[in-house]
């Protein structure tokens, strides 16, 4: 006998599921149609869909269907209204929608009644399921008719056989609309035929196949809508028509052909939960395919199966890298594995698809890689959007310690959705930028630690588009409490953008726990996070957007405390101190807290036992709200019963006095001394012997010549709200004095000793002013130093100097002011006049003599001047004279440098005019062969002082050879029988200049 589903009528909203789901159960079927018989009474809005239900019969006639129920949805999958309404006799009905819009009309058949045994549910306008609905408007109180008929159900009977014409017994017959509603279907017997009974007609997909899922004993076979089946899905689909009974859907199933990937430990244990993939050879491109779905797990035997056809080529992989709910809790990871104990896909061994056997087991060995991290998938806030900074929730990682590393990037679909990370992009938040529009931007999260396998888990990417911003943010309400109910809140699109989908995904400790917008929490969530995601799209392009908010962890559902009524004691008055008696609360101990409030506004920071009332508090009534807390309970908070109005205050209020010097040019500030309570607001005013003194109403006053020769006094009022004003007025002061003009002193002369220093002390007024002079050395009086000058001694050696002017004049008050201190003193050198000796001559050294320089020792350096002008680098004690000298006289200028001592130089007297200096000039000869023709060369000797400028000049027979003036000569045939001599000229700046003429040569031949 043939078993039904029937789907319900309406689809998901929201991400949820809608109200009524129509199961094979007859009790909830009963409870679900009892309630559309019978809808809430209701107020007639007159926005109605009116209509006839038929269906036919078994001649085929049209007939009026009375035992029916119907449904009316908004199209809007925000609008969760439902309305109901029933067929009369007659199968006309009407329903009351309450609303203009758009809707979509289900009728079904009353559960128990023939009309369900015979006919179809039924959308409008003939429309199996809910994606081919006709919408129906609804604008106006005038009724919209929609007349819904009914399809009969169909029969269908046929057999199951091998290819080989043996019947199959137990294979799963299924009939299914292709635009979705019930589910029809059957077993074999064992003969291989089947019925199925209350088939839907119309486009239909009827399978034969194994009966379980987990069967891979025959390839399944589609009803073509002739009398034979096929291996592909037929499109377009069969028509099944309604009423008779089809006897032509017969089937004949090939054996499947494949092998089972069994992923197994060292010691052949299987390992369950482990991700696995094929790689399937295509002869016509040359590559190697993967499925395009997943992910793959194998079973709780570690196996899975993988269909193949004969002569295929295939390969096969195990990763141990998902995490997930797919993913089992195991402490264990295994390294990557092919077949045959390959590590990589590219080295697998190829198994070719043999005709038999028709299935193998092949076995994959993967070792240990190391310990399981807990890794959550992460979940990306915020809207995806150039500018707009996304956030990246890690979720639940574990156990404790490991460490977290973030890279976002973007899955390159031309490339098959590689992710490209963005350089640098590694922390927690991230803002696509102009480059990225258009492309998808995730997240991978990678966690690490020693000992476990380091995992990454990547989000799902959000085309940088548009995004949705929301006018107020994802928050969850409620206590994360066992027990208690959460709920996502949040604005609206901003700029009022309509939503085309949206949904709500939470999670505790990062595993999925529910879909709707509310979320109740439960016992075995005690301890963890929870969050929610919130995933939303408007019908703008490229907005898709989530949001996350995150509370917990959760905490046990709590007991009850007992907590009394607190009361209050002390006195209603500002600046008195209250103090809450909170009762005795139970179980003890409970921890208690309180918070004082003001005509009932919780005063900021109140939050002792006790209270001292302020200014802002007269007037006011008090109260004070005790809350209770004990872990494992829930926390409770009561509040007293109100104080009479506050009473004002009176402030503490001492004699204020004056500080400061009473002279013209000075500041008096006034000393308020401590008023209370604090703070209190202090205002001033001074008084001229007894006047008070416009405009000086600063805590402060400067005197001015008008208060010479008076006394002066400060009243300090305060004032505080709530408190009583008070004022309170200081003594007076002594007579104010004049100011003198006081500048201040400077010293000149030469800070050596020996040498005296003067004090310059500037221009005191009024004029007369007696002045008084005080010298220090470092600081310290000398005693006696009180003239204007002083003259340094040894003692002052080392030291610096200051001097001390004081002013003095009849009403005014005397002034002192001190010199800027001087460099420190310095010791005085004995330096004598220096000495030159040595010939005044160019080419002769010259000798500075310094004298004795004391107190030794002395550092002296030396600069010889020529004409007054130093010479260049002539820095030694003594200086060979050279050319560039002759005619000038010469000085040496000895300077003596000691530490502590000032730096002296002495000159001594000028030498006479320096004369010219005399050449070394040897006698020149002559080399060569002396025939025409030859060359002679003239050798000079060595001059000096070197470098000497030559010359050269040669003789035929004591007769200048004109022309003849280089340091060679090429004899002619005019020097045969002749003799050669050469003259040599010797020439240098400073010198005297000289000549010299080598012997004559033998006769030239």
């Amino acid at each position: 006998m043939s078993s039904t589903v029937l789907v319900a009528p309406p689809l998901s909203r929201g991400g949820g599921v809608r109200r009524l789901v129509v199961v094979a159960l007859t009790a909830v079927l009963g409870i679900v149609l009892g309630l559309a018989a019978a809808p809430p009474a209701q107020a007639a809005s007159g926005y109605t869909i009116t209509g006839v239900v038929t269906g036919r019969d078994a001649s085929g006639a049209l007939v009026p269907l009375d035992d029916v129920y119907l449904y009316a949805q908004p199209v809007d999958w925000q609008d969760d209204r439902d309305h109901y309404g029933t067929a009369d006799a007659s199968g006309r009905f009407t329903i009351d929608v309450t609303q203009p819009g758009d809707y979509t009309l289900y009728a079904s058949c009353h559960s128990g009644t023939a009309c369900a045994d015979t006919y179809a549910t039924q959308y409008y306008d003939q429309a199996a399921g809910h994606g081919d609905a006709k919408t129906i408007v609804v604008s106006t109180t005038t009724p919209v008719t929609a007349n819904i008929r009914l399809p009969r159900f169909a029969t269908v009977t046929g057999k199951v056989t091998s290819t080989s014409g043996a019947a199959i017994p137990g294979i799963r017959v299924e009939s299914v609309p292709t635009s979705g509603g019930s589910v029809v279907g059957t077993t074999t017997d064992a003969t291989g035929a089947y019925t199925l009974t209350k088939v839907v007609p119309g486009k239909v997909s009827i399978t034969a196949r194994d009966a379980d899922w987990n069967m891979h004993t025959w390839d399944a076979e589609y009803w073509d809508g002739t009398s034979v089946s096929t291996p592909d899905y037929p499109y377009p689909s069969p028509v099944l028509p309604e009423g008779p009974t089809v006897t032509t859907a017969n089937f004949q199933l090939a054996p499947t052909t494949g092998f089972y990937g069994e992923a197994v430990d060292s010691a052949g244990a299987p390992i369950q939960g482990v991700r696995w993939t094929t790689y399937t050879h295509n002869a016509t491109t040359g590559t190697w395919d993967t499925p395009q779905y997943g992910p793959l797990m194998n079973d709780v035997n570690g196996r899975f199966f993988w269909r193949t056809e004969v002569g295929g080529r295939y390969k096969f992989c195990f990763y141990d890298d998902h995490y997930g709910p797919e993913a089992p809790n195991r402490e264990t990871r295994y390294a990557s594995r092919c077949w045959d104990s390959a590590t990589s896909s590219d080295t697998a061994t190829i198994l070719t698809q043999p005709t038999s056997p028709a299935q193998r087991t092949l076995r994959v060995v993967l070792p240990v890689a190391g310990k399981s991290l807990t890794a959550s998938e992460p979940w990306v806030d915020g809207p995806s959007r150039v500018g707009s900074t996304l956030t990246a929730h890690a979720n639940a990682w574990g156990p404790s310690g490991v460490q977290l590393a973030y890279q976002w990037g973007w899955y390159d679909k031309a490339n098959g959705w590689a992710f490209v990370p963005v350089a640098g992009a590694t922390g927690t938040t991230f803002t696509p930028t102009s480059d990225l529009a258009g492309k998808a931007v995730a997240v991978r999260v990678t966690g690490s630690l020693s000992g476990y396998v380091t995992t990454t888990m990547s989000s799902i990417g959000y085309e940088v588009g548009t995004g949705v911003a929301l006018t107020s943010p994802l928050q969850i309400s409620g206590s994360p409490v066992a027990g208690q109910t959460l709920t996502a809140n949040h604005g609206t699109p901003a700029g009022g953008a309509a939503i085309d989908y949206d949904s709500y995904e939470w999670r505790a400790d990062g595993v999925y726990a529910g879909q709707q917008k509310t979320f109740t929490l439960t016992s075995d969530m005690v301890g963890k996070k929870i969050s929610v995601r919130y995933y939303l799209r408007t019908t703008d392009p490229n907005s898709d957007t989530t949001y996350v908010a995150t509370t917990g962890p959760v905490t046990a559902q709590l007991g009850t405390l007992t907590a009394p009524t607190p009361t209050i004691t002390g006195t209603a008055k500002a600046g008195s101190v209250l103090t809450a008696v909170p009762g005795t609360w139970g179980p003890a101990p409970v921890t208690l807290a309180y918070q004082w409030k003001r005509a009932g506004v919780a005063i900021t920071g109140a939050t002792a036992s006790t209270y001292a009332l302020t200014g802002s508090d007269t007037g006011k009534a008090i109260t004070v709200t005790v809350t209770g807390t004990k872990s494992g309970y829930a926390t409770a908070a009561k509040t007293s019963a109100a104080t009479a109005a506050v009473a004002a205050g009176t402030l503490t209020a001492p004699t204020p006095t004056i500080s400061g010097t009473k002279t013209v040019g000075y500041t008096l500030t006034a000393v308020p001394g401590t008023w209370g309570p604090a703070p209190v607001a202090l205002a001033y005013q001074w008084f001229r012997s007894g006047v008070a003194i416009t405009g000086a109403t600063a805590s402060t006053y400067t005197l001015t010549t008008t208060d010479q020769g008076k006394t002066l006094t400060v009243r300090v009022t305060g004032s505080k709200t709530g408190w009583t004003s008070a004022a309170k007025t200081s003594a007076a002061t002594t007579t104010v004095l004049g100011a003198l003009t006081a500048p201040t002193p400077t010293i000149s002369g030469t800070r050596t000793v020996g040498y005296t220093l003067t004090a310059v002390p500037g221009t005191w007024g009024p004029a007369p002013v007696t002045l008084a002079y005080q010298w220090f050395r470092s600081g310290a009086a000398i005693t006696g130093a009180t003239a204007s000058t002083y003259t340094l001694t040894s003692t002052d050696m080392g030291k610096t100097m200051t001097v001390r002017v004081t002013g003095s004049k009849t009403g005014y008050m005397s002034v002192a002011r001190t010199s800027g201190a001087t460099a420190t003193v310095l010791g005085a050198l004995t330096a004598p006049t220096p000495t030159v000796s040595g010939t005044v001559k160019a080419g002769y050294r010259l000798t500075a003599t310094p004298g004795t320089w004391g107190p030794s020792p002395v550092t002296l350096a030396y600069q010889w001047k020529r004409a007054g002008v130093a010479i260049t680098g002539a820095t030694a004690s003594s200086y060979v004279l050279t050319g560039s000298d002759t005619g000038k006289a010469i000085t040496v200028t000895v300077t003596g440098t000691k530490a502590g001592y000032m730096t002296v130089a002495r000159t001594s007297a000028a030498t006479a005019a320096v004369a010219a200096g005399t050449l070394s000039a040897p006698t020149p000869t002559i080399s060569g062969t002396r025939t025409v023709g030859s060359r002679l060369n003239a050798v000079p000797g060595t001059w000096g002082p070197a470098p000497v400028t030559l010359t050269y000049q040669w003789y035929r027979s004591g007769v200048a050879v004109s022309g003849a003036t280089a340091s060679s000569y090429v004899l002619t045939t005019t020097d045969r029988t002749r003799t050669i001599t050469v003259r040599v000229t010797g020439s240098k700046t400073g010198y005297t200049s000289v000549a010299k003429t080598s012997a004559a040569t033998a006769t030239i031949t």
